[in-house]
């Protein structure tokens, strides 16, 4: 049985409860300035990660930190037929803020991280690779939501530039999309798939914001 790292776990829980609460909240804003009331009504204009995720993403968060593969979900609730542009491309916007916020939250530790390297802040190794952690997370959820398949955040972001036949013609095929992303992270291939798709991108933009970013794949 592998050892469990009890820091390493500790970590990934503070990150992704931090990450994911700031993107469902950018979820929520984004489409409260598009004229929806419905994250309002429900309390999810909040920086409370507690109310962008539900119990049982949490549990299984605390759980597979301990193995090593952290994995959960937010949520927000919103009606896009309440959204300024329409369902679609007021949708597409709601949808696109949210990745964008993990990309903005790896720029931003990618400054300070290069601040240390120059010297102009210093902060213990601990916390200078926990902020290594958190920007290397973020890249991963901006790559991962981006993914051209529902529920995730790009198919709502693919679909606002998609024509009303075109939606009506995927419509039937988008019940498959949680089974895809479940057998894209529990199969054995799925660090292949992976490193053709997120992790690529993520490589991508590391090399650009940190020198000497080591690649994942």
């Amino acid at each position: 049985m592998p050892s469990i790292d009890v820091n390493l776990a500790i970590q990934y829980i503070v990150i992704l409860l931090i990450s994911i609460d700031l993107h469902e909240l950018a979820h929520a804003v984004a489409a409260h300035a598009l004229g929806d009331r419905t994250p309002e009504r429900n309390g999810q204009l909040s920086l409370n990660p507690f109310v962008h995720m539900d119990q049982l993403g949490i549990l299984l968060l605390v759980i597979t930190s301990f193995f090593g593969t952290p994995l959960t979900w937010g949520r927000t609730f919103i009606n896009p037929q309440n959204l300024k542009f329409g369902p679609q491309r007021g949708g597409a916007i709601v949808a696109a803020v949210g990745p964008l916020t993990n990309l903005a939250m790896a720029g931003a530790l990618a400054i300070v991280l290069r601040l240390v390297d120059y010297g102009t802040i210093s902060m213990p190794t601990t916390w200078f690779d926990f902020l290594g952690a958190a920007l290397v997370i973020n890249l991963v959820l901006f790559a991962f939501n981006l993914l051209p398949i529902p529920p995730l955040d790009g198919f709502s972001v693919v679909a606002g530039f998609l024509t009303a036949r075109q939606l009506y013609a995927i419509a039937p095929v988008q019940q498959y999309g949680p089974l895809v992303l479940l057998l894209i992270l529990v199969l054995p291939t799925n660090p292949n798939v992976l490193c053709l798709t997120v992790y690529r991108v993520v490589d991508a933009i590391g090399n650009v914001i940190v020198p000497g970013f080591l690649p994942i794949c």
